[in-house]
């Protein structure tokens, strides 16, 4: 069941209940209410009666009757004739002590005030303002709670009460309402199948209209969110450009090395070792996060970064300070900005691009797969950018050169798996260098330098290897 039927659901029986409980509570009060208006009903009645048995009979009739069986006959049926209930009577003295009783009929035998007994007489609330002549109350019984009227007669010490069980009147007033519990019933089914109704037409309406409300919002803020990506991605890598330009012979540099990372990610993503750790997300950070892997060179003297000779030992010393300077300084910013998953791969490939598989790396020396896989991948794609473009201190290599270089440097500056990968993109490779081809002549403070000088100079592969590896500059 959705969400949003759940609601309506919980909604319609929390209505119900409260529909029933209302009608319950009305029901305790249509009985309450119908059963003191039956005991006023019977109360006025029973008065009735009284006026009418001290109309056809004497006190000496009442006093005769006490022994006369065929006088307490005639004394019921006055009682009795008025309607129903049927109403007992009985002769009390001044002290509510019984005199007689006769009662209403069969049924009423054992339940009467035994001769001689005294009446427990608790007066109605409403005797005070009632004529001194007559009372009502009510009085206790071993057959239960009776309701009574009493009359004075001349003497001013004897009272005429007729009375009758309360169970009668509770009777009259469950007759009364036999209806009752169908009709609330009904009115319950019919009330709760509209309010039911009523309810889901108003929810469902209100769910539709937050849905799209809410797909408004969600589009709205995956728009902003592209918006500010696209900004936070455009700031970045305009600082990377900037930084980038202190030397002129790159070219374009940082859009290869973000192309030729994207698209190494991208075909990692169906490898079995790395398909777990390359999500889409990891591909399309890692483009933008490459572009800062030098960002630590903006702290390097132009006189070392732009030298168009060999460098010293000390000046290779200098400049391969540039990775743990790129990396503190985006620790920093990751420090004061909160961890971000573009930051953190971002500080990883700065510290960790010049680190080698071996661990002849710098500036930690990790090796294998200590080395982040994104340092690994940007590890690869940085050196054949050097390998493949023009410097200050060397021209740029063939294709079939960077390819045999990175392929015999793999399991010794390169992660092999991925080397082996590489060489599956060889070709795209190549493509993305023509595109992107710097076709700017190499010059420099110093005068350019000779390709074949430059070449000399640094010997072997393994020094050509080490002179990309370290950078740009060196």
């Amino acid at each position: 069941m959705s969400k949003r039927a759940k609601h309506v659901c919980l909604v319609i029986l929390a209505q119900a209940g409260c529909l029933a409980v209302g009608l319950w509570m009305q029901h305790r009060s249509v009985v309450l209410s119908a059963r003191s208006e039956a005991i006023e009903q019977t109360l006025g009645e029973f008065d009735e009666r009284a006026d009418r048995v001290l109309v056809h009979i004497t006190e000496g009739f009442l006093v005769n009757a006490l022994g006369d069986a065929a006088n307490l006959e005639q004394l019921r049926s006055f009682t009795a004739s008025a309607g129903s209930p049927a109403a007992s009577v009985c002769l009390v003295d001044g002290n509510w002590n019984v005199l007689f009783c006769q009662s209403a009929g069969e049924d009423s035998s054992g339940t009467e005030p035994a001769a001689g007994s005294r009446l427990l007489w608790m007066a109605a609330a409403e005797t005070s303002t009632i004529a001194g002549s007559r009372r009502h109350g009510t009085f206790e019984t071993p057959g239960g709670t009776h309701i009574a009227v009493a009359r004075a007669l001349t003497d001013g010490n004897r009272y005429l009460v007729l009375h009758c069980p309360q169970e009668a009147v509770e009777a009259r007033t469950t007759a009364m309402l036999s209806f009752l519990p169908g009709v609330s019933g009904l009115t319950w089914l019919w009330t709760s199948v509209l309010l039911s109704f009523s309810t889901y037409m108003i929810l469902a309406h209100f769910h539709e209209h937050a849905e799209r409300e809410k797909a408004r919002s969600t589009a709205d803020g995956m728009q902003q969110r592209q918006k500010l990506l696209r900004t936070r991605d455009a700031v970045i890598f305009g600082l990377a450009k900037l930084a980038d330009s202190r030397d002129p012979e790159t070219g374009e540099h940082l859009e290869r090395i973000s192309v030729y990372s994207t698209m190494l990610a991208s075909v990692l993503r169906s490898h079995p070792k790395y398909q777990r750790e390359v999500t889409p997300a990891f591909v399309r950070l890692i483009g933008i996060s490459a572009a800062l892997h030098d960002i630590g060179k903006v702290g390097i003297e132009d006189r070392i970064l732009l030298k168009p000779g060999p460098l010293t030992a000390e000046e290779r010393t200098r400049i391969q300070e540039h990775a743990a300077m790129g990396g503190e300084c985006l620790r920093e910013i990751e420090q004061r900005l909160g961890s971000s998953n573009f930051l953190q791969m971002a500080r990883e490939i700065a510290f960790a691009h010049h680190e080698r598989w071996d661990g002849q790396g710098y500036p930690r020396g990790l090796k294998a797969e200590a080395i982040p896989l994104a340092a690994r991948i940007v590890s690869i794609v940085d050196v054949y950018d050097a390998l493949s473009s023009r410097r200050v201190y060397k021209g740029p290599r063939k294709h079939e050169e960077c390819v045999a270089i990175i392929r015999r440097a793999g399991g010794t500056q390169f992660d092999p798996d991925l080397v082996a990968v590489w060489l599956g993109l060889e070709g795209k490779f190549r493509d993305i260098a023509r595109r992107y081809a710097n076709v700017s002549p190499p010059t420099s403070p110093a005068g350019p330098a000779p390709v074949e000088a430059q070449e000399v100079e640094y010997g072997a592969e393994r020094e050509c290897l080490l002179a990309a590896a370290v950078g740009d500059g060196e």
